[in-house]
Protein backbone atom coordinates (compact mmCIF):
# COMPACT_ATOMS: atom_id res chain seq x y z
CA UNK A 1 0.00 0.00 0.00
CA UNK A 2 1.17 3.37 -0.85
CA UNK A 3 1.27 6.31 1.60
CA UNK A 4 -1.60 8.05 -0.93
CA UNK A 5 -3.96 4.67 -0.36
CA UNK A 6 -3.37 5.20 3.15
CA UNK A 7 -4.26 8.48 3.51
CA UNK A 8 -7.23 7.29 1.91
CA UNK A 9 -8.00 4.38 3.79
CA UNK A 10 -7.32 6.68 7.07
CA UNK A 11 -9.85 8.80 5.81
CA UNK A 12 -12.50 6.30 5.33
CA UNK A 13 -11.64 4.86 8.98
CA UNK A 14 -12.06 8.23 10.20
CA UNK A 15 -15.52 8.48 8.55
CA UNK A 16 -16.43 5.37 9.55
CA UNK A 17 -15.43 6.15 13.14
CA UNK A 18 -18.37 8.61 13.46
CA UNK A 19 -21.02 5.74 12.80
CA UNK A 20 -23.64 5.47 15.35
CA UNK A 21 -22.79 1.95 15.98
CA UNK A 22 -20.04 2.02 18.64
CA UNK A 23 -18.33 -1.31 17.62
CA UNK A 24 -18.06 -0.10 13.75
CA UNK A 25 -17.02 3.35 15.49
CA UNK A 26 -14.30 1.57 17.70
CA UNK A 27 -13.18 -0.82 15.12
CA UNK A 28 -12.89 2.01 12.91
CA UNK A 29 -10.83 4.56 14.75
CA UNK A 30 -8.27 1.10 15.84
CA UNK A 31 -7.49 0.87 12.00
CA UNK A 32 -7.06 4.39 11.51
CA UNK A 33 -4.62 5.02 14.45
CA UNK A 34 -3.04 2.04 13.38
CA UNK A 35 -2.79 3.40 9.86
CA UNK A 36 -1.75 6.38 11.03
CA UNK A 37 1.62 5.26 13.15
CA UNK A 38 2.64 2.54 10.47
CA UNK A 39 2.76 5.05 8.03
CA UNK A 40 4.09 8.17 10.29
CA UNK A 41 0.63 10.24 9.15
CA UNK A 42 -0.15 13.03 11.27
CA UNK A 43 -3.18 15.15 12.25
CA UNK A 44 -1.61 17.78 10.35
CA UNK A 45 -0.79 15.40 7.12
CA UNK A 46 -4.65 14.62 7.34
CA UNK A 47 -5.43 17.99 7.49
CA UNK A 48 -3.55 19.21 4.37
CA UNK A 49 -5.26 15.53 2.62
CA UNK A 50 -8.33 17.74 2.44
CA UNK A 51 -7.17 20.02 0.06
CA UNK A 52 -7.41 20.07 -3.41
CA UNK A 53 -6.68 21.50 -6.76
CA UNK A 54 -8.53 22.32 -9.65
CA UNK A 55 -7.19 23.98 -12.72
CA UNK A 56 -9.34 25.94 -15.18
CA UNK A 57 -8.09 26.99 -19.22
CA UNK A 58 -8.33 30.90 -18.85
CA UNK A 59 -9.83 33.07 -22.15
CA UNK A 60 -6.08 34.21 -23.02
CA UNK A 61 -2.90 33.77 -21.99
CA UNK A 62 -2.61 37.42 -21.19
CA UNK A 63 -3.29 38.18 -17.18
CA UNK A 64 -6.01 40.56 -17.87
CA UNK A 65 -8.20 42.44 -15.46
CA UNK A 66 -11.57 41.35 -15.97
CA UNK A 67 -10.01 37.55 -15.53
CA UNK A 68 -8.21 38.01 -12.85
CA UNK A 69 -11.14 39.72 -10.93
CA UNK A 70 -13.42 36.71 -12.24
CA UNK A 71 -11.11 33.99 -10.64
CA UNK A 72 -10.49 36.21 -7.41
CA UNK A 73 -14.30 37.01 -7.17
CA UNK A 74 -14.92 33.15 -7.23
CA UNK A 75 -12.39 31.70 -5.41
CA UNK A 76 -13.61 34.25 -2.42
CA UNK A 77 -16.63 32.73 -2.40
CA UNK A 78 -16.03 29.22 -2.40
CA UNK A 79 -13.22 29.78 0.35
CA UNK A 80 -10.46 28.63 -2.04
CA UNK A 81 -7.07 30.17 -2.83
CA UNK A 82 -5.87 30.85 -6.58
CA UNK A 83 -3.15 31.94 -8.54
CA UNK A 84 -3.02 31.61 -12.06
CA UNK A 85 0.11 29.72 -13.77
CA UNK A 86 1.63 30.57 -17.41
CA UNK A 87 2.59 27.49 -19.71
CA UNK A 88 2.82 26.24 -23.33
CA UNK A 89 0.74 23.27 -25.61
CA UNK A 90 1.25 21.92 -28.81
CA UNK A 91 -1.39 23.30 -31.16
CA UNK A 92 -3.18 20.98 -33.69
CA UNK A 93 -0.42 22.72 -36.35
CA UNK A 94 2.71 21.23 -34.90
CA UNK A 95 3.58 24.81 -33.33
CA UNK A 96 4.13 25.57 -29.53
CA UNK A 97 1.68 28.28 -27.97
CA UNK A 98 0.84 29.94 -25.12
CA UNK A 99 -1.69 29.32 -22.46
CA UNK A 100 -2.65 30.73 -18.74
CA UNK A 101 -4.17 28.23 -16.71
CA UNK A 102 -6.32 29.54 -13.13
CA UNK A 103 -5.50 27.00 -10.12
CA UNK A 104 -8.15 27.16 -7.26
CA UNK A 105 -7.01 25.47 -4.17
CA UNK A 106 -9.56 24.74 -1.44
CA UNK A 107 -11.32 22.26 0.48
CA UNK A 108 -13.04 19.15 -0.56
CA UNK A 109 -15.07 19.46 -3.95
CA UNK A 110 -14.86 23.58 -3.34
CA UNK A 111 -11.81 23.86 -5.58
CA UNK A 112 -13.51 21.55 -8.62
CA UNK A 113 -17.13 23.75 -8.81
CA UNK A 114 -15.38 27.21 -8.25
CA UNK A 115 -13.54 26.22 -11.52
CA UNK A 116 -16.29 25.16 -13.76
CA UNK A 117 -18.42 28.20 -12.55
CA UNK A 118 -15.31 29.66 -13.61
CA UNK A 119 -14.94 28.48 -17.17
CA UNK A 120 -18.71 28.91 -18.05
CA UNK A 121 -18.74 32.44 -16.38
CA UNK A 122 -15.68 33.93 -18.19
CA UNK A 123 -17.00 31.97 -21.57
CA UNK A 124 -20.44 34.28 -20.83
CA UNK A 125 -18.40 37.44 -20.23
CA UNK A 126 -16.04 36.94 -23.04
CA UNK A 127 -19.14 36.72 -25.27
CA UNK A 128 -20.62 39.48 -23.95
CA UNK A 129 -17.31 41.62 -24.39
CA UNK A 130 -17.24 40.66 -28.36
CA UNK A 131 -20.58 41.43 -28.71
CA UNK A 132 -19.90 45.12 -27.22
CA UNK A 133 -16.64 45.57 -29.31
CA UNK A 134 -18.70 44.86 -32.04
CA UNK A 135 -21.22 47.47 -31.35
CA UNK A 136 -18.97 50.17 -31.71
CA UNK A 137 -17.83 52.73 -34.17
CA UNK A 138 -15.92 51.49 -37.36
CA UNK A 139 -14.22 54.77 -36.76
CA UNK A 140 -13.15 53.72 -33.81
CA UNK A 141 -9.03 52.39 -33.37
CA UNK A 142 -8.39 48.70 -32.24
CA UNK A 143 -6.91 49.75 -29.19
CA UNK A 144 -10.27 52.14 -28.39
CA UNK A 145 -12.43 49.02 -28.96
CA UNK A 146 -10.50 46.78 -26.64
CA UNK A 147 -10.52 49.27 -23.79
CA UNK A 148 -13.69 49.91 -23.70
CA UNK A 149 -14.43 46.25 -24.00
CA UNK A 150 -12.54 45.31 -21.19
CA UNK A 151 -14.07 48.37 -19.34
CA UNK A 152 -17.43 46.15 -19.88
CA UNK A 153 -16.16 43.14 -19.15
CA UNK A 154 -15.09 44.37 -15.37
CA UNK A 155 -18.55 46.00 -14.95
CA UNK A 156 -20.00 42.65 -16.52
CA UNK A 157 -17.89 41.01 -13.27
CA UNK A 158 -19.03 43.35 -10.62
CA UNK A 159 -22.71 42.56 -12.19
CA UNK A 160 -22.39 38.93 -10.99
CA UNK A 161 -20.91 39.24 -7.66
CA UNK A 162 -24.23 38.68 -6.27
CA UNK A 163 -25.20 36.07 -8.57
CA UNK A 164 -22.04 33.60 -7.28
CA UNK A 165 -21.99 34.68 -3.82
CA UNK A 166 -25.46 33.74 -3.50
CA UNK A 167 -24.86 30.50 -5.07
CA UNK A 168 -21.32 29.18 -3.39
CA UNK A 169 -21.08 27.27 -0.53
CA UNK A 170 -17.80 27.00 0.33
CA UNK A 171 -15.79 26.67 4.05
CA UNK A 172 -12.53 28.63 4.23
CA UNK A 173 -9.62 27.10 6.62
CA UNK A 174 -7.39 30.34 5.98
CA UNK A 175 -4.45 29.06 8.05
CA UNK A 176 -4.83 25.14 6.03
CA UNK A 177 -4.43 26.73 3.31
CA UNK A 178 -1.75 28.84 4.23
CA UNK A 179 0.10 26.01 5.30
CA UNK A 180 -0.70 24.21 2.24
CA UNK A 181 0.55 27.16 -0.49
CA UNK A 182 3.58 27.70 1.26
CA UNK A 183 4.58 23.85 1.27
CA UNK A 184 3.20 22.94 -2.37
CA UNK A 185 3.60 26.37 -4.06
CA UNK A 186 6.47 28.44 -2.53
CA UNK A 187 8.05 30.20 -5.09
CA UNK A 188 4.92 31.89 -6.47
CA UNK A 189 5.42 35.70 -7.09
CA UNK A 190 3.09 38.67 -7.77
CA UNK A 191 2.24 39.66 -11.48
CA UNK A 192 0.42 43.07 -11.77
CA UNK A 193 -2.48 42.06 -14.42
CA UNK A 194 -2.75 43.81 -18.08
CA UNK A 195 -4.58 46.99 -17.96
CA UNK A 196 -5.58 48.52 -21.27
CA UNK A 197 -7.73 50.96 -19.95
CA UNK A 198 -5.20 52.30 -17.52
CA UNK A 199 -3.90 54.86 -20.24
CA UNK A 200 -7.08 55.46 -22.29
CA UNK A 201 -10.40 57.89 -20.94
CA UNK A 202 -13.20 55.11 -21.21
CA UNK A 203 -16.52 56.11 -20.28
CA UNK A 204 -18.10 54.50 -17.19
CA UNK A 205 -21.26 53.74 -19.40
CA UNK A 206 -19.31 51.26 -20.86
CA UNK A 207 -18.80 49.35 -17.21
CA UNK A 208 -22.76 49.85 -16.74
CA UNK A 209 -23.79 48.57 -19.95
CA UNK A 210 -21.38 45.31 -18.93
CA UNK A 211 -23.65 45.58 -15.23
CA UNK A 212 -26.65 45.64 -17.32
CA UNK A 213 -25.43 42.21 -19.66
CA UNK A 214 -24.47 40.07 -16.19
CA UNK A 215 -28.45 40.56 -15.06
CA UNK A 216 -28.57 38.04 -18.01
CA UNK A 217 -26.50 35.55 -16.15
CA UNK A 218 -28.10 32.37 -14.01
CA UNK A 219 -26.56 29.74 -11.98
CA UNK A 220 -29.11 27.30 -10.92
CA UNK A 221 -27.88 24.21 -8.23
CA UNK A 222 -29.54 21.46 -10.58
CA UNK A 223 -30.93 18.06 -9.34
CA UNK A 224 -30.87 17.59 -6.14
CA UNK A 225 -28.98 21.18 -4.73
CA UNK A 226 -25.74 19.60 -5.16
CA UNK A 227 -23.43 22.46 -6.35
CA UNK A 228 -20.80 19.80 -8.14
CA UNK A 229 -23.46 18.89 -10.16
CA UNK A 230 -24.43 22.54 -11.10
CA UNK A 231 -25.66 24.08 -14.46
CA UNK A 232 -24.90 27.72 -15.55
CA UNK A 233 -27.42 28.87 -17.82
CA UNK A 234 -28.19 32.09 -19.04
CA UNK A 235 -31.72 33.41 -20.09
CA UNK A 236 -31.35 32.95 -24.01
CA UNK A 237 -30.53 29.40 -23.42
CA UNK A 238 -27.96 26.80 -21.56
CA UNK A 239 -24.59 28.50 -21.15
Amino acid sequence: MTRDQALSKIRKCLALGKSTNPHEAANAMRQAQKLMAEYKVSDHDMSMADVNEARVRARSPALNVWEVRLANLIADAFGCEQFSARGEYLTHAGSWAHKREYVFVGLDAAPTVAAYVYDVLARQCAAARLAHIRKQPKACKPLTKTSRGDEFARGWVSGVRQLVERFATGERDAPLLLAYMQAKHPDLTTTPPRDSTALRKVAFGHAMAGMDAAQSAQLNRGVGGMPEQALLTSKGGRA
